[in-house]
């Protein structure tokens, strides 16, 4: 949830806001600049930077990403600021305050020059109503600028943290200094640069936001916000319709055509589909739902970050991407791979059911992590989707461990000491049913092969189950995307 506060009265500067971010930024060759370890402000402030003038509100739909690690050795926090559509003369800052609310914080702003340098600065909002001031390391942590960027129209403001020390700051009483336990409102602004001083103008009414979820400097977090803009809520609907599409499409869609074609081979190998066995019908239906459906989720994304790409230093929004990436791939790819299988009963058959497993596998698998690390994202309204993933997994697991059970027991109780598995053999009963039965391949040929009734009736049982199970799953995983 996002929620905004009424912007300061002040007629001296700057405030700072935040947002939460799933976003993507362009990757690129990035050069690190390492500067000694200063807490000093990067710029100097001067009466002048007073500026009565509220900032107009950004043409551009500025969209900021903020993420950060915590390393438990050095007790360091390393923070990466992502920005695309930042006009030269523009700021954005990222703060960190103890009310939901613009006031009181811990200020981090990334400013783009005139000549598109990129400077980082340090500040505290000391009160709602007075000008940022630069901030060192007695306000709490040693502040070390790492990397400041402008390339290709993405600006990286890299810094960290560090030497956190508890105390109260001395000149001003009415903040504390920021400790990387404490947990902090996260607040997003966005503003113009007085182009003399450069030091910040008040922002905009409508360019500013506080977040509802807190958060703390010594644990890994994500932070996403996309600035007001006339086409901010239809944007955000594309990244709601790509969560809702993926969802649905590998916890319900894609996993029940992987149980069917695993373990309904023989079962329904008397039931036939326009010509074609019942079990290879159906997920050759299912999967290539899923496959389109894949695509589709990926267009939505794209649309939302305009084509944009993460910045490595994303940590979870780049792992994310990566893995969805590989899966949109294997997911393009496997029907190609299918309309190029041999006949049933040829001898390079396995070759085709190793690659047509091991692709559909993996990207089954990489499509759960890939769902899991969204997760994180503040598009979730809460931790709901997380603890649903959870869920799914275990499921996963033991739904799969269920078939196995069944066909295991059942196989047992037939005294079939010399089974063949179905799902490796060269060319099984199920398999040579993909097409029309033959003139040589009578019906009580099939009959005599399929597996009992009980078994059968067992497996249609726990595979309504499964959809059911994951329909639910999916359901409230979708509600629970933010609207």
């Amino acid at each position: 949830m996002i929620t905004t506060t009424e912007a300061m009265n002040t007629t001296e500067a700057a405030n700072t806001t935040m947002a939460t971010t799933s976003a993507a930024m362009n990757t690129t060759e990035t050069v690190h600049t390492t500067m000694p370890t200063t807490s000093a402000a990067m710029t100097s402030t001067s009466p002048s930077a007073a500026n009565t003038t509220r900032t107009p509100s950004p043409t551009a739909a500025v969209s900021v990403n903020v993420t950060w690690t915590y390393n438990n050795m050095t007790h360091t926090t390393d923070v990466l600021m992502t920005i695309h559509n930042l006009k030269a003369q523009q700021w954005t800052a990222v703060g960190l305050g103890s009310q939901q609310a613009m006031g009181e914080a811990h200020v981090f702003m990334c400013k783009r020059l005139a000549d598109d340098t990129i400077v980082i600065n340090r500040y505290i909002n000391p009160d709602g109503h007075h000008h940022p001031e630069h901030a060192g390391s007695e306000q709490g942590g040693t502040f070390t600028p790492i990397q400041q960027e402008f390339h290709n129209g993405v600006v990286l403001c890299q810094f960290s943290l560090s030497n956190f020390t508890d105390g109260w700051i001395e000149d001003i009483k009415t903040i504390d200094p920021l400790s990387p336990s404490k947990k902090y409102y996260p607040l997003f602004a966005i503003g113009l640069l007085n182009t003399t001083t450069n030091e910040p103008r008040k922002h905009g009414d409508d360019s500013h936001t506080a977040l509802s979820d807190r958060v703390q400097l010594d644990q890994d977090v994500s932070l996403f916000y996309k600035m007001g803009t006339p086409d901010s809520g239809s944007s955000l609907r594309f990244l709601r319709a790509h969560g809702i599409i993926m969802i649905f499409t590998w916890i319900l869609i894609a996993s029940t055509g992987v149980l069917i074609s695993r373990y309904f081979k023989v079962s329904w190998a008397n039931s036939f589909i326009c010509g074609k066995a019942a079990w290879f019908a159906s997920h050759r239906f299912i999967m290539s739902v899923a496959a389109i459906l894949t695509i589709l989720g990926f267009f939505f994304v794209l649309a939302f970050l305009k084509g944009a790409w993460v910045a490595k230093g994303s940590t979870r929004q780049y792992a994310h991407s990566v893995t969805g990436a590989i899966v949109i791939s294997l997911a393009f790819f496997q029907p190609f791979i299918a309309l190029f299988r041999c006949e049933p009963d040829s001898r390079f058959r396995f070759i085709f059911n190793l690659v047509h497993a091991f692709v559909g596998f993996s990207s089954f698998i990489l499509a759960t992590t890939t769902l899991f690390l969204a997760t994180y994202f503040e598009i979730f309204k809460d931790h709901k989707g997380r603890t649903m993933m959870i869920i799914w997994s275990i499921w996963v697991a033991l739904i799969f461990i269920s078939f196995e059970i069944i066909q295991s027991y059942y196989r047992k109780k037939a005294g079939e000491s010399n089974y063949t598995n179905i799902n490796t053999s060269t060319a099984s009963l199920g398999e040579n049913a993909e097409g029309p039965k033959s003139s040589t391949t009578s019906s009580s040929t099939f009959a005599n092969a399929e597996e009992n009734s009980s078994q059968t009736k067992v497996k249609n049982i726990l595979l309504a189950v499964h959809v059911l199970v994951a329909a639910i799953i999916s359901i409230v995983m979708a509600t629970d995307l933010q609207s």
